[in-house]
């Protein structure tokens, strides 16, 4: 096989690849909301709280976020462990986060700080912890929130 053909079948891998990993869009809502608020907002757009569920979706969550009114903001995802506490789940996709699923936590969360923080968000760490998850109270008014759209 010569270069050229190998290089052809590796973009054609690649290209299938990313077709194949890209089946939802996300949309980052810059506007003030609790978790709730989010959840009933995404269900009237025909969509959900955004799960998380890979690198490549990471990524473009982050591009979203990125193209966002306030691109520094702290936004709703649609992680949750209200009914059992440490065990999250996609509220969305009523799925639950196993331990071998692709996670993106901040460095030492989730917390459960003070013992009220059952939702989980995405935001404004800085440099390599841009993007990182952390866990919230559900009834606090962030920035907005992150909506999923099945293509």
């Amino acid at each position: 096989m010569s270069f050229k053909t190998f290089l052809l079948s590796l973009c054609v891998v690649v290209a299938a690849f990313n077709s194949i990993e890209a089946k939802k869009s996300f949309i980052v809502f810059s506007k003030s909301s609790t978790f709730f608020e989010a959840w009933q907002d995404c269900n009237s757009f025909d969509g959900y709280l955004a799960s998380i569920q890979s690198p490549f979706e990471q990524r473009q969550v982050e591009q979203a976020m990125a193209k966002a009114s306030n691109p520094n903001g702290i936004y709703f995802i649609g992680g949750t462990d209200l009914g059992r506490d440490g065990r999250w789940m996609w509220i969305g996709l009523n799925r639950p986060l196993n331990n071998n699923d692709y996670r993106n936590y901040y460095p030492g969360e989730p917390n459960n700080l003070g013992g009220d923080q059952h939702c989980l968000t995405v935001g404004n760490w800085q440099a390599e912890n841009r993007g990182k998850w952390d866990d919230q109270v559900c009834s606090k008014k962030l920035d907005g929130y992150v909506c999923a759209f099945e293509k």
